[in-house]
């Protein structure tokens, strides 16, 4: 007989198993925006992906959500999400009730008639069977058996990741203790106890019921292709003294969009033009007697670079995807300031650096951090900020902290050209 406590939790799985199969009947659309419904018996939220969960602040603190696409629980606690474990092993099966008494036999139908006798020499026929005698009825079931012990409390663990195979776990872990990985290879779950990785084999659970198929909806029709962008160009040039616009001297930058896709940017192709000017030289004077020395005044405000392009960092099946593109290359000018934006919850376990070798500490190489800022935390309000020193590489790469083979390159440009 179960526990109280198996009752309740089986009549929850049951409830959110239901939710599941019904968001698969819900079908693709709106995906971008975010679903979630409240179980209200039990204070559970549900979501579709990890993707899909709030930002985890104050007013969802102690909130509970089952995330029906990782198929798992994630807790909003102290502004992160958790995945938690809140089932315990099985306890041990009760004791078998005694066996109820055997049901007395049927009675036996009578004897059907003998054959007549044949000629000499030819065997009679044989004689029609006796109809079957009545089943006996069935004994009373037997009294059920007392409840078996509980079970020990099971050790709870955080799955913070997937890897193909162990030995992308490496032997050294930054994580906390309790952070567990799915190995695909294997279907086992490894969990870091501080030291080591300890295999917990494959806890997977009995596979549910299929849900029921949804009809095929009508396919659309395919969309026209559409036009190829247009570069932007920006051609720079230095103007000598004696100029209409520059007397001095100086330079003139030109930024303009490539209409005839030729790679060259034409007088016609010019959007907007900006002179950069040389100053006139006063006149000398003659020399004044020498004033007494002022007080110091305040110090001016530091001048900050202006942000000139905000990106958004999520991860996906353990990789990087920057505005949505997994792995993309990234290109980037000198003396210019960039964002990389790790609000996101699945962030969370991934810090994003930067290296000047492939996949950074994971591929031999070390962090670069010229030019580079972190604020806040990964999964709620982490934030990069990079500007690029004027000297930086041509090529950088961005990695994860914590896990290899997750980032991409970046690629270093400068403004202006020689053009001959």
């Amino acid at each position: 007989m179960n526990s109280p406590g198996n009752k309740l939790l089986t009549t929850l799985i049951g409830l959110l198993v239901t939710a599941s199969m019904l968001t698969g009947c819900l079908g693709s659309e709106d995906v971008s925006e975010e679903r979630e419904d409240e179980l209200e018996d039990w204070n559970v939220f549900l979501v579709g992906s990890s993707m899909d969960l709030p930002s985890c602040d104050d007013s969802k603190d102690g909130r509970l959500y089952y995330v029906s696409a990782e198929n798992e629980f994630q807790a909003c606690s102290l502004g992160i999400w958790s995945v938690i474990d809140i089932i315990g092993p099985v306890g041990a099966d009760g004791a078998m009730g005694p066996q109820g008494p055997a049901g007395a036999d049927g009675v036996t139908g009578p004897q059907g008639p003998a054959g007549p006798q044949g000629p000499a020499g030819a065997d009679g026929s044989d004689g029609e069977d006796g109809q079957d005698g009545e089943k006996g009825t069935q004994g009373p079931a037997g009294a059920d058996g007392s409840d078996g012990e509980n079970g020990q409390d099971g050790t709870s663990f955080n799955i913070v990741g997937v890897v193909e195979n162990s030995s992308e776990l490496g032997e050294v872990y930054i994580g906390n203790p309790g952070d567990a990985f799915l190995v695909n290879s294997t279907t086992h779950i490894h969990v870091w106890n501080g030291d080591s990785w300890i295999d917990l084999g494959n806890i997977s659970g009995p596979q549910g019921p299929a849900g029921i198929s949804g009809e095929v909806g009508p396919t659309g029709a395919e969309g026209p292709i559409g036009a190829n962008g247009l570069n932007a160009l920006i051609h720079s040039e230095v103007l000598a003294s004696g100029g209409l616009n520059c007397p001095m001297g100086g330079n003139v930058v030109r930024i303009g969009m490539d209409d005839d896709s030729d790679g060259f940017l034409s007088t016609l192709e010019v959007d907007q033009t900006l002179y950069v000017c040389n100053g006139v030289n006063g006149i000398d004077a003659n020399d004044g007697a020498d004033g007494a020395d002022g007080a110091d005044g305040a110090d001016g405000v530091n001048g900050t670079m202006p942000v000139v392009m905000e990106t958004v960092v999520t991860v996906t099946g353990m990789k990087f995807y920057i505005d949505g593109i997994q792995q993309a290359e990234v290109g980037l000018y000198r003396g210019f300031t960039y964002t990389f934006e790790q609000s996101a919850s699945s962030n969370s376990a991934h810090p994003l650096r930067f290296s000047t070798t492939d996949d950074g500490t994971h591929g031999g190489g070390s962090e670069y951090t010229d030019g580079v800022t972190y604020t806040g935390t990964q999964g709620s309000n982490g934030l990069l900020t990079f500007t690029v020193p004027l000297d930086a590489p041509d090529n950088l790469y961005y990695y994860c902290q914590n896990h290899g083979n997750m980032g991409g390159n970046i690629q270093i440009l400068s403004l202006g050209y020689v053009n001959s």
